[in-house]
């Protein structure tokens, strides 16, 4: 399944997916898939650079232009994001699903790092502590929170 919905019990949606055009959306499936979800907000976890080697071209540039809300929060394949900037992402994407609005969260693949993501958003929504945190998202997203330093951060980060 390309899109899989969250269901953190927000007034908006929450979904996560590959990356659009990407090595496991290459048809680009998963943009139309947003507009027929209603998504309007896209948290996007991948680096610029990352995502015209992978998709080919500027998403972020087209989110905007085809007119997404977009929350961008950079984070290095396999790697962790800065603490302060995470804390605002998780500020707007829970400010976006309270006020009713979809969103969509994707790096790559759309396991490590928006499960890293996805885990910190349940400790924020659903109040949850890091390791449960990390089940929760599992349960909906295989192989969620790919290494022991994502893992490491979710658990220890002060959301």
């Amino acid at each position: 399944m390309l899109i899989t919905e969250l269901p953190f019990g927000q007034p908006g949606r929450i979904l996560r997916s590959p990356m659009p055009f990407g090595k496991y959306d290459p048809e680009g499936v998963i943009y139309e898939a947003y507009r027929n979800h209603h998504v309007s907000v896209i948290v996007l976890l991948a680096e610029d650079r990352e995502c015209q080697a992978k998709a080919h071209r500027d998403l972020r540039a087209l989110y905007i232009r085809d007119g997404f809300t977009v929350v961008h929060l950079p984070i290095v394949d396999f790697g962790i994001p800065d603490a302060q900037a995470l804390r605002v992402a998780l500020d707007a994407t829970v400010s976006e699903a309270q006020d009713g609005r979809h969103l969509a969260i994707h790096c790559s693949a759309g396991i490590g790092r928006t499960g890293l993501f996805a885990a910190c958003l349940a400790r924020r929504l659903l109040n949850l502590p890091g390791e449960l945190a990390i089940e929760w998202v599992r349960r909906h997203i295989a192989g969620a929170v790919e290494t022991p330093q994502q893992r490491d951060f979710v658990t220890r980060i002060s959301i």
